[in-house]
């Protein structure tokens, strides 16, 4: 049964052309439901392709030795600028080989050449003035940024062309054109980066796209390549590079014989929007032929170093048809999607020409059904299409995003139907690998918000909100949500680029911002925020088993730990801007002083820390990282330590010591991390549990950073039944909340506010609720890095009959689906090749547990512990079903 090609999935690597890494890994899972069967050996062949043909192989790596579904590419093995198909075999413990899986393919870009294109841009650029805003409390003038750029080449080719590939980039943004056509699927590319650090380049093969006769154009919008932020007009670099069927080699390449002018897309920004004006199309600017005698010349722009765009481009996804239209007043309609996504509509129209239809986006209405534009904050989000009067119309923005539910049309000739407008929905195209579901419905509608939210806020980094004029990659949303993301969506590629953005905006002295890429400059980041640098690692690490991120990394995050060390008095930080942010009934944490979690994330910082060297075999590190976590534990427990439970030292005379239990954040973090001594960890554990059933009545008291471990230390503890009810609660403050005020995705508060600060309805912060979820829930965990070991158990929560979770791990898919009926349990279980896992299995006194109606014995399964309520066994890879009396 081993010898199925299908069981095999190889992955054709998260950048499928252009890669820019000499050695990169080469990755497969195996579907099997044998049992019982484990990675033993694997048999890899790289061949080069010419002319869509493969030619002989470049390497075999004959039998290697490994448990692990994945081999780095040795050196020298692969050349620049070359296209590659790879394939492997794999063999189990018992000596039984498969067959080889289908080629997975993949093209290599610049590896050791220099590019000879060079960056330019306009050279008579026309601005627009964005309106004044308020950065962090300042007002900021507003600045001149650049309408949008038109550049384009004419070339020819002399003989036949046998592989044509382009490398472009463009920032902020581009778009690519070839004798007519746009170039790909991509939009919002490249990636955001720190552009004076470096800027990601993408690999099109454009063999397809050429004739003899050739036009290259490309379009340029601001991005984040703006003056706001340090840059100036946006540049663009193209390199194209002919293979010719007789082995000649030619490059066209971006200079400043490159010809430039304006066009139709006008004013254009991420928070502004975009205004076209059809009324200024260029017919055939991007076609061979075309008189350009009136273009100016481009010239050299100020250019970046470039890497390779390695993680999922950002796409359009799907699309979404309005569910309701109304007349909000003569002349405005209000369509309504029935979901808060990110993207833009598609304008569908016919008018006179010089007709101005106008879209505006929000999240909520007003109570007279208009708009409300107030959690936009300084965001114009408006796109404006001027009509060229030439039959049926369609527009979609190419340089702008809008975070809505709510489109307003105004100007629109004559009366929209539901079929004007169109919502198109785009973010990073990470693939979906994970599935939840439960019969608890609202559970279920939490879980759909934290993905419709996950998803909005994937836009080449993870920002925080879509809709307001911020958008960025703040250090504490960031780490919060990497584990439920992982969860839910392939993350290894996305986040490995974010830790390089993370490194890039270091400071020599090992501080980092609270924003990544540094678009606001906000050193040194409070440690609540600057700990993504190593969480984010960490979890990479245990969800998908790679220590290569711990390793290239290890430097910057030492770096990172020291730094802390000089922010510390006597082990103690008392720097901290946000801690646990955005509590129940204000931004501010009001029961936990930022100092607690300042240095209660010290210490998390210094002991994983002391764990990463571990893991990459410093050893010596290790144990000093230790020794300084230790310290670190000391301090924290004689600052915030006050007899039986965690307080601030400093207390308002109204506030009794018994009141003083400040809160579920203060004590659930230290016993999160087993910061307690032991002696009163038990008791301290019962307090805070009394605390939150009398004091709270079961609902979260949490700001954001004490919301990802309150239901943790609660399961942990033995108390997920308490966990489960605050998840559960349909009343304020809580996830129910907000689905029963209509929300579709998570809120940034735990209020519903309508107002102009801190209120967006849509941030991912809160849906780190979702890991717990998939674990407590669901009932499935991984206990060793990459999910080598996992962890099955079923939960008995009153009134929940049913839950099913999975999850692709590098090894496969692991999954669990359980349902309770008539005094029996019923347990499916998909255990990955390779892997072993630990399953508890509720089931009453003297009740017997069977698999697939035999006994355990039978089925040679040990029973590895049994306990009041559940046993415990152990078991290997392959398709199990269980049956329980209950």
């Amino acid at each position: 049964m081993l010898r199925r090609p299908e069981d095999l999935r190889c992955d054709s690597l998260r950048s499928p052309e252009g890669i820019d890494n000499p050695r990169p890994v080469l990755s497969w899972s195996v579907d099997s439901s044998d049992r019982n069967v484990a990675l033993s050996r694997c048999e890899i062949e790289i061949y080069r392709y010419l002319a869509d043909s493969r030619e002989s192989a470049v390497w075999k790596s004959g039998e290697v030795d490994t448990d692990f579904p994945s081999v780095i590419c040795p050196e020298e093995i692969l050349e620049e600028h070359s296209l590659y198909g790879w394939r492997v075999r794999w063999r189990d413990e018992k000596g039984v080989w498969s067959d080889f899986s289908d080629f997975s393919t993949f093209s290599t870009g610049f590896l050791a050449t220099q590019w000879q294109a060079r960056w330019i841009t306009t050279s008579e650029p026309e601005f627009f003035r964005t309106k004044g805003t308020y950065i962090l409390g300042e007002y900021i003038e507003g600045h001149l940024h650049t309408m949008g750029i038109y550049l384009r080449k004419e070339f020819n080719t002399s003989d036949q062309i046998s592989r044509a590939t382009a490398y472009v980039s463009g920032v902020g943004y581009y778009e690519l054109h070839i004798n007519g056509e746009k170039v790909g699927d991509r939009v919002l590319d490249p990636a955001q980066t720190a552009y004076e650090k470096y800027a990601m380049y993408s690999t099109f093969d454009v063999t397809h796209y050429l004739g003899k006769e050739n036009a290259v154009g490309m379009i340029l919008g601001n991005g984040r390549h703006i003056d706001s932020y340090g840059y100036g007009i946006p540049e663009a670099i193209f390199q194209l590079r002919l293979e010719y069927a007789d082995g000649r080699v030619e490059n066209l390449c971006s200079d400043t014989t490159w010809k430039c002018s304006g066009g139709p897309i006008r004013e254009n920004g991420i928070y502004y929007g975009e205004t076209y004006d059809a009324t200024k199309e260029i017919f055939g600017w991007d076609r061979p032929g075309f008189d350009d005698s009136g273009w100016g010349t481009s010239v050299p722009g100020r250019g970046s170093e470039l890497r390779s765009q390695s993680l999922e481009p950002i796409k359009v996804i799907e699309e979404l048809a309005p569910i309701a239209l109304e007349r909000q007043e003569p002349g405005v309609f209000i369509f309504d999607f029935g979901q808060n996504f990110t993207g833009w509509v598609r304008l569908k129209v016919r008018g006179p020409r010089g007709s101005c239809v106008r879209l505006r986006f929000s999240e909520l209405l007003n109570k007279d059904g208009s708009i409300n534009t107030l959690p936009m904050e300084n965001a114009e989000a408006t796109d404006t299409y001027v009509l060229k009067g030439e039959g049926t119309e369609l527009y979609e923005p190419t340089f702008t995003y809008h975070g809505f539910r709510y489109a307003e049309v105004t100007g629109y000739p004559g009366v929209p139907t539901l079929e004007s407008i169109t919502g198109i929905v785009v973010h990073s195209s990470v693939e979906k690998t994970g599935d939840f579901f439960c019969e608890n419905e609202l559970i279920n509608r939490v879980h759909e918000c934290v993905l419709w939210g996950q998803k909005s806020n994937l836009m080449s980094i993870p920002t925080d909100c879509p809709q307001r004029d911020e958008r960025h990659g703040w250090l504490g949303d960031a780490h919060l949500a990497a584990e439920e993301s992982m969860y839910n969506f392939s993350m290894k590629a996305f986040y490995e680029k974010f830790l390089d953005d993370i490194a890039a905006s270091q400071r020599d002295d090992g501080a980092l911002p609270d924003v990544v890429p540094g678009y606001y400059k906000l050193y040194p980041a409070d440690p609540a925020w600057g700990t993504a640098y190593i969480t984010i690692a960490w979890d990479l690490f245990n969800f998908y088993g790679d220590r290569s991120f711990l390793c290239r990394h290890y430097t910057g995050m030492k770096k990172y730990v020291d730094f802390l060390s000089t922010l510390s008095n006597n082990g103690i930080i008392e720097f901290g801007k946000y801690g646990d942010w955005c509590p129940p009934g204000s931004i501010l944490p009001k029961r936990t002083p930022v100092a607690l979690t300042s240095t209660w994330y010290y210490y998390h910082d210094t002991f994983l820390l002391s764990k990463i060297a571990g893991v990459i075999g410093l050893e010596g590190d290790s144990l000093l990282y230790l020794e300084r976590a230790n310290q670190v534990k000391q301090a924290f427990n004689r600052e915030f330590l006050k007899k039986d439970h965690y307080a601030v030292t400093k207390m308002s005379p109204r506030e009794s010591l018994d009141n003083a239990l400040l809160g579920q954040t203060s004590n659930a973090l230290p016993l999160a991390l087993d910061m307690v001594p032991e002696e009163i960890g038990k008791g301290l554990f019962e307090r805070l549990v009394d605390y939150i059933v009398r004091r709270t009545d079961c609902h979260v008291d949490t700001g954001i950073v004490g919301t990802k471990y309150i239901l943790e230390v609660l399961s942990e503890g033995g108390r997920a039944d308490i966990a489960y009810r605050m998840v559960s609660q349909e009343s304020y403050p809580g996830w129910g909340y907000m689905i029963n005020q209509g929300a579709t995705t998570l809120w940034e508060r735990w209020e519903y506010l309508t107002g102009s600060s801190m209120n967006s309805h849509n941030h991912i912060m809160l849906g780190s609720v979702d890991a717990w979820f998939y674990k407590n829930i669901g009932g499935l965990a991984p206990l060793e890095p990459g999910w080598k070991k996992i962890r099955f158990s079923v939960p008995l929560y009153k009134n929940l009959g049913f839950a099913s979770a999975g999850v692709r791990t590098p090894f496969g898919t692991a999954s669990i689906s359980w349902e309770r009926f008539y005094g029996y349990l019923i347990l499916c279980l998909s255990v990955p090749v390779s892997t072993t896992a630990l399953v508890e299995i509720p089931v009453k006194p003297k009740g017997a547990v069977l698999e697939s109606e035999r006994s355990l014995a039978d089925r040679g399964i040990k029973v590895l512990e049994e306990k009041e309520g559940k046993i415990l066994i152990e078991i290997g890879s392959g398709l199990y079903s269980f049956r329980s009396e209950i």
